[in-house]
């Protein structure tokens, strides 16, 4: 099995509970440590990829000011009428989406400029990492995608292509690794040390497993029991569907539903989170995503 635990960062390589956990030989790919070779052997790329990173954060403060401003109208509405179906409301969280959607736009219009320009991956240690990555997922018939820091996981992997490589493979992915895998990721976190934290978008995902934004650790992140919250959250989100995952428990292949009862879990526009025994319509395409490392190890 090949191991990509690149959001776990400086402890990348301290995979040794996973590995008796799985019991299986395991490659580990080492994205965070290849990066840093690409900083020491390629530093003008390093650069270049400095300045659309900056690039994107500057782009993120301006995209947490509208939501401010587009959150605070979508709440008022819905404290007003607690009404889904209201029409005010729905075209206030169409004004939400578009500011997300924008932002993610803006996110694709840079990534798109640094690989028209820098061409990484004709860079020949750049291509060198890729080719030995190639060669290990050609020999394992499974790929483990652990959490940790779900920005650095996405930008390792998208740097070096795992985006493109890991189609056609079967996935066990958890936590943060998850949460790539779908069209986008959604930063959350209602427990923060100044109150409700700001829900946004981090990047776009890979698409992997359509139609869906997976939110790990949703008891402990999100305020489940707030109708409130959750109501507008799930508005924000849809048509894709909120899945709440919990240490425990998954979705498999063809949104089979596995491990601990209630460990998986859908937002509702209602505001209700609902308990899945069964994610039907849920694409997978062969994937497994999980809510945490027990779910991992199962």
């Amino acid at each position: 099995m090949a191991l990509i635990s690149a959001g776990w960062r400086y402890d990348e390589e301290r995979d040794e509970p996973l590995r008796d956990a799985i019991g299986l030989p395991v490659i580990n790919l080492k994205l965070y440590g290849a990066f840093r070779d690409i900083e020491r052997d390629a530093p003008e790329l390093v650069t270049a990829h400095a300045r659309k990173q900056a690039a994107l954060k500057a782009v993120k403060t301006v995209y947490r000011d509208a939501i401010v401003s587009g959150l605070a109208g979508v709440q008022k509405l819905w404290a007003d009428r607690r009404d889904p179906s209201c029409p005010w409301f729905q075209q206030a969280i169409r004004h939400l989406q578009e500011v997300d959607a924008l932002f993610l736009a803006e996110a694709d219009r840079l990534h798109e400029e640094f690989a028209a320009t820098e061409r990484p991956f004709q860079h020949p240690k750049v291509r060198s990492i890729r080719d030995n990555i190639e060669n290990a997922l050609a020999t394992c018939s499974a790929v483990l995608v652990a959490g940790g820091h779900v920005g650095v996981l996405r930008n390792r992997m998208a740097f070096f292509g795992l985006d493109q490589a890991l189609r056609g493979k079967r996935i066990f992915a958890w936590s943060g690794g998850a949460m790539v895998l779908a069209d986008r990721i959604l930063l959350y976190h209602d427990y923060t040390t100044h109150g409700v934290g700001l829900a946004e978008y981090l990047d776009r995902g890979f698409g992997l497993i359509p139609g869906v934004v997976f939110l790990p650790h949703a008891e402990q992140r999100l305020d489940l029991k707030s109708k409130d919250n959750i109501a507008i959250l799930a508005s924000r989100l849809a048509p894709m569907r909120a899945i709440g995952l919990q240490n425990g428990g998954g979705i498999g292949p063809e949104g089979r539903v596995f491990g601990r009862e209630g460990a998986v879990t859908e937002l509702g526009v209602d505001g209700v989170v609902r308990p899945i025994l069964d994610a039907a319509g849920l694409d997978a395409s062969g994937l497994d995503a999980s809510g945490g490392r027990h779910a991992a190890r199962t």
